[in-house]
């Protein structure tokens, strides 16, 4: 699919300042939402951001019957915040599939291209963003969120890699109990499409290759398969291999210390021949 730079003004802007980073989009929700004069939901109602930047926003209104459905699919997450993450990415896609119909995004193409600029119809990752994150809002204000809060927008970037590393946006949940952020995005799915969940760190550049500038391929934004009996575990961003075989060069490192420093003891400790010997000299 055609692919072009999502943020690229704003990673003009800050390339002067730094190759490579992750930030957040300001400390509230308002703030983005001020920066590309979004309007905020209100109620059961969101503005549904297109064109790119916003620059088109059109009013949609879900129904109590349309909350009411969202409502018994976030149920059935309630038992960890696993669970509930992912029952929140087929309750986030029923709400943007009703949405994008009515307004007449549905047809978006996934990613960016250079056509669909100014194409009320089309969607960048800002536009996909700030709706994702209107329709996170409309569903905590209902209370659907056990174990989770909506937190402000993500962004993040590595200039060195080109087009490649443009500056991103994805929405936020955050984990009450152990406060991780996990960045929800739809910008490379079709409508409809549940969108990928996944941690902040791991998120479309991995953070090993983003503060590090490590040569892995990493796989920006594909959708992560959700593990429910993963709850509260480390986050692992490197390679598994790797650190295996990290961890076996240092054991092996460390006992040929071991072993020279024993020769080096061995052959500088005086015998007690050479000891008597000396003592015999000296007197």
């Amino acid at each position: 699919m055609a692919r072009s730079g999502c943020g690229l003004l704003a990673s003009v802007i800050v390339a002067l300042a730094v190759g490579g980073c992750a930030y957040s989009g300001g400390k509230t929700i308002d703030a983005h939402f001020s920066r590309y004069k979004a309007r905020l939901p209100e109620g059961n109602r969101v503005f549904v951001c297109s064109a790119y930047g916003c620059r088109t926003q059109t009013p949609f209104r879900f129904e109590p019957a349309d909350i009411e459905e969202v409502r018994t699919v976030m149920a059935k997450g309630a038992a960890s915040p696993a669970a509930e993450r992912e029952v929140a990415r087929k309750a986030i896609a029923m709400m943007g599939a009703r949405a994008d119909k009515a307004v007449g995004t549905d047809k978006d193409r996934p990613g960016d291209d250079m056509l669909g600029n100014g194409d009320p119809g089309q969607m960048d990752c800002v536009d996909v963003a700030t709706n994702l994150t209107s329709y996170m809002m409309v569903m905590e204000r209902h209370k659907l969120f056990k174990h989770h809060t909506i937190g402000p927008m993500f962004i993040k970037e590595d200039l060195r890699r080109g087009f490649d590393g443009w500056t991103h946006y994805a929405g936020t949940m955050i984990e009450n109990g152990s406060g991780q952020k996990f960045a929800v995005d739809g910008w490379l799915l079709a409508s409809g499409k549940p969108p990928e969940i996944v941690e902040v760190e791991r998120w479309y550049i991995d953070n090993d290759d983003l503060l590090f500038g490590a040569k892995t391929t990493t796989s920006s934004l594909k959708p992560q398969p959700a593990d429910s009996n993963k709850q509260g575990d480390p986050i692992v961003t490197g390679s598994i291999d790797k650190e295996a075989t990290k961890a076996k060069e240092t054991g092996s490192k460390a006992a040929e210390a071991g072993n020279a420093k024993a020769k080096t003891n061995a052959s500088t400790t005086p015998t007690a021949a050479a000891k008597a010997a000396a003592a015999t000299s000296s007197q």
